[in-house]
């Protein structure tokens, strides 16, 4: 081992990149960053060391500074397949879909057993408005990962795009039966049980227990908007309208959508009432051939 390998107090490369990774464990993000910098002086081609500061930067939300290290470690190993996926993450958060979407079929290419990168991809195809491709990719990781409740919840994002109540319904309930506290599930399942376009799916009093069952969790403005719109739904207008207030009131910066459907239930329409009025208005307007 040469002398450039060690610091003034003898420690080795290898040594003080074991310590960094201690510190990373702990929570200490900024201090395990310092310490991975001075394992990579001692000897910079230890390119496993740039992988573990990049993810350190990438805990801390400095994407741009976790990708330059991903890109060393790539660079000098071009099959780690974990490597993709993580800098694919950090591209995906900086809103660098499309190099994204490389990395994590990077990634797969090899590692098919990998069932972040099939559920990460799902995210991005479902930014790209491609639902089926999405499915595909969340229905790979399932089967990988039967009872991920998180791989289960973004299923039922995807089936609820695609208009798949029934199938999206039974995912949300084997989330919170999975899960009991995922407050996320609870809001989405409310929100479709008001809202679904085929209103057999619907179902303001079950609607109006699970939403509250989300609020019971965590409150937000956003579940609090679901929980109004439930209420109007059972044509429980002046509990909407302080339901819905308070939702805006509490949304950062305000939310328009809050402000729209309060506009609506002070007019004494549900929000399904509302969207289907417009989307015939719409499939009527001139020029438009009628369905």
């Amino acid at each position: 081992m040469s002398k450039q390998e060690y610091t003034k107090d003898g420690q080795s490369a290898a040594v003080v990149t074991k310590e960094a990774l201690e510190i990373a464990r702990k929570g200490r993000l900024e201090e395990a960053i310092t310490a991975f910098a001075t394992a990579i002086k001692l000897d910079p081609s230890r390119f496993k060391t740039y992988r573990f500061r990049g993810i350190a930067y990438a805990r801390l939300g400095l994407h741009v500074l976790a990708i330059k290290d991903f890109d060393v470690a790539i660079q000098h190993d071009p099959d780690c397949a974990g490597c993709y996926y993580e800098r694919g993450t950090a591209r995906m958060l900086s809103g660098q879909f499309e190099d994204a979407l490389k990395d994590f079929s990077n990634c797969l290419h090899l590692d098919r057993e990998h069932a972040p990168a099939y559920s990460s991809r799902a995210g991005v195809f479902i930014r790209k408005g491609l639902y089926r491709e999405a499915l595909e990719d969340i229905g790979a990781a399932l089967l990988l990962k039967p009872q991920n409740s998180g791989y289960l919840h973004n299923r039922a994002v995807i089936l609820t795009a695609l208009g798949r109540y029934g199938e999206a319904i039974r995912d949300y309930m084997r989330v919170i039966e999975l899960s009991p506290r995922s407050a996320g599930s609870y809001n989405n399942l409310a929100w479709i049980l008001t809202t679904a376009k085929d209103p057999a799916y619907r179902d303001c009093r079950k609607a109006i227990t699970y939403a509250g069952k989300a609020l019971e969790i965590g409150s937000n403005g956003a579940w609090m908007d679901t929980l109004a719109t439930a209420h109007a739904e059972c044509g429980e207008f002046e509990k909407a309208v302080s339901i819905e207030t308070l939702a805006y009131k509490l949304s950062s910066p305000p939310n328009k959508n809050f402000s729209k459907r309060l506009e609506i239930y002070k007019s004494g329409k549900t929000y399904a009432e509302w969207r289907d009025s417009h989307i015939a208005c719409a499939k009527h307007a001139p020029g438009q051939a009628l369905k």
